[in-house]
């Protein structure tokens, strides 16, 4: 069974250079707090896309080829500062985890990454949820995949897999260089999670 893919080039490069252009034009608005990572938008399938984002969901979804019961993509963008790293985690209906302790995961997850930073890798690890929905299974995870952030490269994993973003952190006696110091610059990816079911609103 497929973990986890990669896909170099995932998407034509003028629509990879619109896509790009797009997220820049949006810049820090909701940015504060979480709010990247809790703004996220619903794109059914079989639907005409009404911007580049859902142009660029139509081209992804048959490399990761969900299947017949996937029904549409719940997308949202991510955006963290230089040495801000994303905390391990699963992808979940996080509303419906709330208000029923029930946990229910995409059938993929996926990220696109927009630009390159390499100071801050995605981790992915061959670990789930235990049937109480607080443990790891299996405790240590066996095996761990690092994905750097690369242009246009497209990662996708099996939706109940624990990830997050890691700081690589510089060596105490590497010469000082511009990315090592603090720095506006964004890492930029857009984010997209493949679901048999929609998840409920709103976050």
């Amino acid at each position: 069974m497929r973990k986890i893919v990669l896909f170099p080039n995932a998407l034509p490069a003028p629509l990879f250079r619109r896509l790009v252009r797009a997220v820049h034009a949006v810049g820090t608005e909701r940015l504060s707090g979480n709010g990247s990572y809790a703004t996220t938008f619903w794109f059914p399938c079989g639907v005409k896309p009404s911007n580049v984002i859902e142009e660029v969901l139509l081209k992804l979804c048959p490399l990761i080829r969900p299947g017949p019961k996937c029904i549409g993509m719940e997308w949202w963008l991510g955006r963290l500062k230089y040495g801000q790293s994303l905390s391990f985690h699963f992808d979940r209906d996080l509303a419906l985890n709330k208000q029923t302790g029930q946990t229910v995961h995409p059938l993929w997850s996926s990220i696109l990454y927009l630009n390159r930073f390499p100071s801050s890798p995605t981790v992915i690890l061959d670990q789930v949820l235990g049937p109480d929905g607080k443990s790891l299974v299996p405790p240590e995870a066996e095996f761990g995949k690092t994905v750097d952030a690369v242009p246009n490269e497209y990662a996708a994993f099996r939706g109940n897999l624990r990830h997050g973003v890691v700081v690589n952190r510089p060596q105490k006696r590497a010469r000082p260089s511009m990315e090592n110091k603090k720095s506006p610059k964004l890492r930029l990816t857009l984010l997209v999670n493949y679901w048999d079911r929609r998840p409920l609103g709103p976050i």
